[in-house]
């Protein structure tokens, strides 16, 4: 008979609630352990009753907190970690104008420098073991910025592309990265977005801003209970897609989730094409003679 499976360890960043709380469901119910981080565990013990009862650990973790590092290399020396989900992460939608640069900073910290901090603790014992999957839950945010979404798209073309440059330095050593690239899912992670003080503040868009692209977009996401009825991502669909692909191995990096990424994806890639055309030539005219 063949060897039963080996049971792995999954480590999720903010597992109590929306993709992450899929995942982490979905995991242990395929008789893997997982660990699941989070700012607040009591908050999270009420969001996911289920989850210890299905042999769930909770861990306090704020990955945009700067002793993340030590919290999660800690974690990684205790307990060995076959699989990283970088989850954990919120929105910061306003027009480019009107965000302050303590804004953007704050946006950074959680989703750049927290996955950052996160993958640089637990990846020596990976390296080590000469196995491991880093996952990065990104967003079709993370190649494609639209309006009012500067910020947010910074923080996942940012870490995107330090997790597709980590594809190839880790790759000798067995070790695996997938960047999930969601589009809209129905979870609560709308009702957590985060617009510009300036906004708050004056009650509202300055003139010239008022019926664009940058007021529909804030807009239609703040309104998240009238967005959601739009949405037909599965959440629960999504976590068994993303499990299978770690499980049965993948020759691609980046997965996107979702009709609607797919077909945004495919615009952008046609837009790009485009550009390319178009500059063919006056590009190849730079080379020395």
């Amino acid at each position: 008979m063949p060897d039963a499976p080996r049971q792995k360890t999954w480590l999720i960043t903010g597992a109590s609630s929306g993709l992450g709380k899929s995942l982490a469901s979905h995991v242990l119910k395929q008789g893997h352990s997982v660990l699941g981080t989070t700012r607040a565990i009591e908050k999270a013990r009420q969001q996911f009753p289920g989850f210890e009862q299905s042999g769930g650990i909770w861990i306090t973790l704020d990955p945009g907190q700067p002793d993340a590092y030590d919290r999660a290399l800690q974690l990684a020396q205790r307990t060995g970690i076959d699989v990283l989900v970088n989850n954990a992460g919120f929105a910061f939608i306003g027009g480019v104008e009107d965000t302050s640069e303590e804004e953007v900073r704050s946006q950074l910290e959680v989703n750049f420098y927290g996955p950052l901090r996160v993958v640089q603790a637990i990846l020596p014992q990976m390296r080590q073991r000469r196995a491991g999957e880093v996952v990065l839950i990104s967003s079709g945010a993370g190649f494609i910025a639209r309006p009012g979404r500067g910020t947010y798209s910074a923080s996942k073309f940012a870490i995107e592309a330090i997790h597709e440059s980590l594809s190839h330095e880790v790759q000798k050593f067995g070790i695996r990265v997938l960047i999930v690239e969601p589009g809209a899912f129905r979870t609560p992670f709308a009702s957590r977005i985060v617009i510009p003080s300036k906004y708050q503040q004056s009650g509202g868009y300055s003139e010239d801003y008022q019926g664009t692209s940058v007021q529909q977009m804030i807009d239609m996401s703040v309104n998240s209970e009238n967005f959601l009825e739009t949405v037909r991502g599965d959440p629960e669909k999504a976590a068994k897609v993303i499990f299978m692909a770690v499980e049965d191995g993948h020759e691609y990096l980046r997965l996107p989730l979702g009709a609607d990424c797919v077909s945004a994806l495919e615009d952008k890639i046609d837009s790009l094409q485009r550009d390319l055309n178009a500059t063919r030539e006056v590009a190849m005219s730079t080379c020395l003679d």
